[in-house]
């Protein structure tokens, strides 16, 4: 520590002021690092993810990330925090001209660059077909499969207004009330067995894209204790009872409307969890590329079957409960709504609303699993970048005879594309160098959404006093450290996942 002390401080030996370590210190670990994960990108193809946000400031701030296309030890592509630039104006001009100014600070080749990654915004899409198509010859525009499923998420649970309205008053009794939340994790440990921990309900949060429908399957499985808590609280509040338990205890109060939102809840909490486990496999760092379309399709022939059959698909909610028709059949009506609005908002994305959905659709042939209803050849794959530089022969050796073998040769049919391709650099080196390259492109950017996350923790309303260029070394080397240490891993399938609190941050920054 002396030793660290004497060289970094002016008048070295004292403890140093915040300040010294900023001006002396800060600024040279940042270039450092910076240099670091130059040489870590280079010469290697990379998916760029960026994401607009405003700041406390009122400022439009776009974060760069540049993630290797190359898996670490767990399976995992990791995304690096590039450059966080402060814009003047945000439009697909500005955000454009960032990126290449970004890409070229750390010399990456135009050829290099193989996949963009953004939300759905109109300037984002822009960005890409007005100015970085043409610079970037191998690549792709993807945009954020997690936020498309959270889309059809929204769309899913749009019609269930009284439900939504249940949640947000539940929500709402528990706002500054710390003695309401003390009772009612007393009350819930009293009803459950000694070794389940009595919790708060998930708060619906427009961060955490799986909150609502974990929401929903919180309160399906603690329905039935809330009528009980309910009327304790009026007993204890009285005449001062917010208008949040009064509305809730109106609410369960009305056997009709109980039964009408147990019902609900217990449809939503089953139906929800192909959604959910979408979300999680979208917003996870492991590479689906070859999988994705095919689970659009799984989900298309989901919704279908239930729209069509929602009668046969929830019966079992009813079981039990003298529930009156009149309200079964608006329940049903609300599902086949749900699910509706769900398939109309999914088949947008399968067609023109997703740019690289014809790419997802044939990047499935560098898979030996879906060749057998493959396009046979090379002139079908006109949406994988250099796919017509494929020779016929390697082509034609591949569909017919090493993939079919690959895959009879396999476990539970099931190849590891790694190996595959890599034992095939020799005998197919133009078809195993393209599927290298593409088999695991990055489809989602809840990586900046993440670095957005943080961002906002480090520069906040309690912490305003920071230079841009300290702000900017701040998050580079916060969001970079935690992605290399591992601690992003138990954050994996969280769009808001920085630390756990605010001050969490300021005790590591001060660190």
């Amino acid at each position: 520590m002396r030793k660290f002390l004497f060289e970094n401080v002016t008048n070295g030996g004292a403890i140093p002021g915040f300040h010294q370590l900023q001006e002396k210190y800060l600024g040279n670990v940042y270039l450092k690092e910076k240099e670091a994960l130059r040489k870590r990108l280079a010469k290697k193809p990379v998916a760029v993810i960026f994401d607009e946000t405003p700041d406390v400031e009122g400022r439009c701030v776009l974060n760069i990330l540049i993630a290797p296309l190359e898996k670490d030890e767990s399976g995992r592509i990791l995304a690096y925090l590039a450059d966080t630039v402060f814009l003047e104006q945000c439009n697909h001009s500005t955000v454009s001209v960032s990126v290449v100014k970004c890409l070229q600070e750390y010399d990456i080749a135009n050829e290099d660059v193989i996949v963009f990654d953004t939300d759905n915004a109109a300037y984002m899409k822009k960005a890409y077909t007005a100015a970085l198509q043409s610079l970037f010859p191998n690549s792709l525009h993807v945009t954020c499969m997690a936020h498309i499923m959270n889309l059809i998420g929204d769309a899913f649970r749009r019609p269930f207004d009284q439900l939504n309205a249940f949640m947000l008053s539940f929500s709402q009794m528990f706002y500054h009330a710390g003695s309401r939340k003390r009772r009612y994790l007393q009350f819930m440990s009293g009803k459950h067995s000694t070794r389940q921990k009595a919790t708060m309900a998930p708060n619906p949060c427009a961060t955490r894209w799986n909150s609502w429908f974990s929401a929903v399957q919180y309160h399906s499985e603690h329905f039935k204790l809330y009528k009980e808590f309910i009327e304790m609280e009026i007993k204890v509040s009285g005449s001062s009872a917010p208008q949040s338990v009064e509305r809730l205890h109106e609410m369960l109060q009305n056997e009709d409307m109980a039964q009408c939102l147990q019902v609900q809840l217990s449809i939503m909490a089953d139906k929800c969890e192909r959604i959910l486990q979408l979300l999680d496999i979208f917003q996870s760092r492991k590479p689906i590329t070859t999988k994705v379309f095919d689970y659009f399709e799984d989900l298309q022939m989901n919704f279908t079957a239930n729209k069509e059959l929602q009668y046969e698909s929830c019966a079992e909610h009813f079981e039990g409960l003298d529930v009156h028709h009149a309200t079964k059949t608006h329940i049903l009506n609300l599902v086949h709504l749900a699910y509706s609005n769900a398939e109309e908002k999914l088949t947008k994305y399968m067609s023109e609303g997703q740019p690289a959905i014809n790419f997802l659709r044939e990047v499935r042939v560098f898979d030996p699993r879906y060749i057998s209803f493959m396009e046979d050849s090379v002139s079908g794959y006109t949406h994988i970048p250099g796919f017509s530089a494929v020779p016929n022969d390697e082509f034609d050796a591949y569909f017919q005879r090493l993939g079919p073998a690959a895959l009879k040769a396999s476990a539970c049919g099931v190849v590891d594309l790694d190996v595959f391709w890599d034992g095939l650099l020799e005998r197919l080196p133009v078809l195993s160098a393209l599927a290298k390259r593409y088999k695991d492109v990055i489809v989602n950017s809840a990586d900046a959404e993440r670095s957005n996350s943080l961002y906002k923790l480090v520069l906040s309303s309690r912490r305003r006093s920071i230079t841009n260029s300290n702000l900017k070394a701040l998050v580079f080397l916060y969001h970079n450290q935690r992605l290399t240490s591992g601690v992003f891993e138990r954050d994996e399938l969280k769009i808001d996942c920085g630390p756990d609190s605010e001050d969490e941050v300021e005790d590591s920054l001060d660190t």
